[in-house]
């Protein structure tokens, strides 16, 4: 019998791979639909603004700024579900 600790008997610890929820492409398609969101809703908001249409401006802008918001967690994975938005 050897006087040598013996390794623990289990799985051999390794690298951990993160689980990403959604694929590459599917995150880089959505991103730039949202960002394209993000880019109409701005511009129509500040169209508006400069045609004196204060409250739907505002609310264009807004809606941007919740768009803008979701775009940046596709892109930084931090989106735990991806939402397909299109307004025909």
């Amino acid at each position: 019998m050897s006087a040598e600790a013996q390794p623990p008997m289990g799985p051999v610890p390794g690298p951990t791979t993160e689980v990403r929820p959604y694929s590459e492409g599917r995150r880089v398609g959505y991103g730039l639909l949202w960002t394209a969101w993000t880019v109409v809703l701005a511009i129509g908001g500040f169209t508006l603004l400069g045609n004196s249409s204060v409250l739907g401006g505002l609310l264009a802008l807004a809606l941007s700024g919740l768009a803008g918001h979701y775009a940046w967690r596709i892109w930084t994975w931090q989106a735990k579900r991806l939402i397909f938005f299109v307004v025909f």
